[in-house]
């Protein structure tokens, strides 16, 4: 499945609209927040004639719950999927099996982190009623979707460290820019926590793939805000992403592919954006000297003015120059 689709859903007494722009989706919150009524409101709409519930959208609604989830989701096909926070299998390596190669969408509504899925931090949202009367008794609620994460630091922030999720391309770009020592990989997203810990005595910032690195933003967030703020994190969609969009390359087709990458990333061949934009950059460059490999940084991108092109897009809160930190 391709696109974003608009879905509204509503009843005598509730409605719920939001988009979603990506294949996978999660939705947070405290109890008593709207997620089970939302996940409710559609189980009524797909399974009872009489439900008192509308929904519009350009393509299907559909839930999945239970023992028979397996069996089930092999029936689902070219539709968003809303599973509830009861669906304890949404965390197994399984599921996201089932979802890799899926041509649905899935809106997951759960507290829990979701480590089997790459999921994006723009991609996480709470729910909320907006409106004059929100909330108040005998009123009609409107619910709305918010994102929790923004992808930007939320202060000026010059860095004495850089850490990287991986010891590729983005490393080597990186350590380029600040210096041997001022750059360092923690070998996977899930280390990042971890390796920001040990560099506690000096200012961190941690850049990551934001199109695969929801599972772990609350845990880093959480660090940064009551354990060190002299520290940030910058969640581009990809190290790839900023290659594509940093003036490079050129060419109406590819500033639409990274501008409305949803109606491209097929969610059959791709399980996140981050895989998108590392294809599409191997595609455009293949038998060129700008050639990328995804494993070892050409060369054609340390050049000096190549890499001051790149951090051209890096958010101007962040201090960082291709005269090192």
């Amino acid at each position: 499945m391709t696109g974003q689709y608009s879905v509204i859903v509503e009843n005598a007494y509730i409605r719920y609209e939001f988009e979603i722009h990506r294949n996978i989706t999660v939705i947070r919150g405290q109890s008593a927040s709207g997620k089970t009524t939302l996940f409710e409101m559609i189980r009524s709409y797909q399974e009872e004639e009489d439900s008192g519930v509308s929904v519009k959208c350009d393509k299907k609604l559909a839930v999945l719950y239970g023992k028979e989830w397996k069996k089930r989701i092999g029936e689902i096909s070219d539709s968003i999927v809303f599973l509830d926070e009861q669906s304890r299998f949404a965390l197994s390596d399984e599921f996201a099996e089932a979802v890799k190669g899926s041509d649905n969408y899935y809106v997951i509504i759960s507290r829990e982190k979701l480590s089997a899925l790459p999921y994006s931090v723009t991609e996480v949202y709470g729910i909320r009623m907006r409106g004059k009367y929100a909330g108040l008794a005998g009123e009609f609620t409107e619910n709305e979707f918010y994102r929790i994460y923004g992808i930007r630091p939320v202060k000026r922030f010059k860095p004495d460290v850089v850490i990287t999720e991986d010891s590729n391309s983005g490393y080597e770009f990186w350590k380029r820019v600040c210096g041997e020592n001022r750059c360092f990989s923690a070998e996977g997203k899930t280390k990042i926590l971890e390796t920001l810990r040990g560099e506690k005595d000096r200012r961190c910032l941690a850049i990551v793939d934001g199109a695969a690195f929801g599972p772990e933003m609350e845990g880093i967030l959480q660090y940064i805000r009551y354990r060190n703020p002299d520290a940030e994190v910058y969640a581009p969609e990809s190290f790839e992403y900023l290659l594509l969009t940093s003036g490079l390359f050129s060419g109406g087709e590819l500033k639409d592919k990274c501008s409305n990458t949803a109606d491209y990333a097929d969610s059959v061949q791709y399980l996140s954006w981050e895989q998108f934009y590392s294809a599409l950059l191997t595609e455009i460059t293949m038998g060129t000297e700008m050639q990328y490999s995804k494993k070892k940084l050409n060369l054609y991108y340390l050049s000096e003015r190549n890499m001051r092109m790149v951090l051209q897009t890096i958010p101007e809160e962040l201090l960082v120059s291709a005269s090192g930190i």
